[in-house]
């Protein structure tokens, strides 16, 4: 039997094959009402939310758009529970043959979420396939010889995340009836998300530690939620219920991270280019200095030390900026004072 013909085989493929995230209920919020942050995001969201449950019809398709660990897979995941449906969550390289693809198109029935996380890594003829799906509410099945079936689908939403929109094909990209862009959040709505899963977590911790927690979190809840289960983590190992600010003190010296939330991989970019201020550094020359790939420089380490500041590209490559260097000088500093609260 050929796997490529045959739908049903297709569905037990994908389904084989695929990795349905597992979230953590009792540590996450219940209902939208419960986010915090991203307002114009939720706020866009909620119309579409409430009008598909005035009209009794599924939510339009919608595609997320943000760094990491911004909300978009929680989004998506409450809005299956807002709407009483399943979920069927995939990550889009699992998906990115025509036959799996259709396999997991096949499993949706009406008003179900179809969510495909990093939608971007699709290769084109999947992309082609989606958006057909789409736009036609069916998909062509190859059969023996030259001939095709045209299978009707069930009448779904497709969510799709993704931190490059424009990695999509054109044709894809305007099959979305909805784009919601996901921003960095301020450390105020981030220590209001830590003070919020600590108690999802039943930990008690004091304010003043939750905002030290989001000022090294980048924006990003999800580095936050880490480093708040690094200090709870440090805090059983020394057989303590909750955490304190000698355990928050004590747990980022030991995860090597600053006062700006930079790690030991961000540390030692910044490092290199103040060996020589002002001249510009070569990808390629940061990546064997360091031993970091260059990919992980260009797309997670770089855009975070540009935004912040620390740091500038230019044509010629690297450079630190005068902020970088007061940075780098505040650190040392502090060096000798982490070690010996160590």
């Amino acid at each position: 039997m050929n796997l490529l013909t045959f739908p049903f085989c297709a569905t037990r493929v994908c389904k084989s094959i695929s990795r349905k995230l597992k979230l953590e209920g009792k540590k996450l919020i219940p209902t939208i009402s419960h986010w915090i942050g991203q307002d114009d995001a939720i706020r866009r969201f909620k119309v579409a939310l409430e009008a598909s449950w005035n009209d009794g019809t599924r939510l339009p398709h919608m595609l997320f758009v943000g760094s990491p660990g911004t909300g978009k897979t929680l989004l998506a995941n409450l809005a299956a529970k807002e709407m009483g449906v399943e979920i069927h969550e995939r990550i889009a390289q699992v998906v990115n043959f025509p036959v799996a693809l259709n396999g997991l198109l096949l499993q949706a029935k009406d008003k179900e979420i179809v969510f495909l996380d990093e939608i971007h890594e699709l290769f084109p003829p999947a992309q082609i396939v989606l958006y057909r799906a789409m736009e036609g509410q069916q998909i062509s099945l190859r059969t023996n010889g030259d001939n095709t079936l045209n299978m009707p689908l069930q009448d779904f939403t497709i969510i799709g995340c993704t931190t490059d929109e424009y990695r999509l094909l054109s044709p894809l990209r305007q099959r979305f009836k909805i784009v919601i862009p996901f921003s960095t959040y301020d450390d105020d709505s981030l220590a209001r998300i830590i003070l919020q899963r600590a108690q999802l977590m039943n930990l008690n911790i004091e304010p003043e530690i939750a905002t030290q927690i989001a000022k090294r979190s980048r924006g990003t809840p999800r580095l936050a939620i880490r480093l708040l289960e690094s200090c709870q983590r440090y805090a059983r190992s020394q057989g303590d219920e909750n955490v304190t600010m000698r355990h928050f003190e004590e747990t980022v010296v030991l995860d090597g991270i600053d006062e700006l939330g930079l790690g030991p991989d961000e540390q030692k970019i910044v490092n290199m280019l103040t060996i020589q201020p002002g001249k510009p550094v070569r990808l390629f020359t940061l990546e064997a200095v360091t031993g970091i790939h260059r990919r992980t420089i260009q797309e997670v380490i770089e855009p975070f030390l540009i935004r912040i500041g620390l740091i500038e590209r230019t044509p010629q490559g690297r450079v630190i900026t005068e902020q970088g260097t007061l940075h780098v000088g505040r650190s040392k500093e502090a060096q000798p004072v982490s070690e010996a609260t160590a």
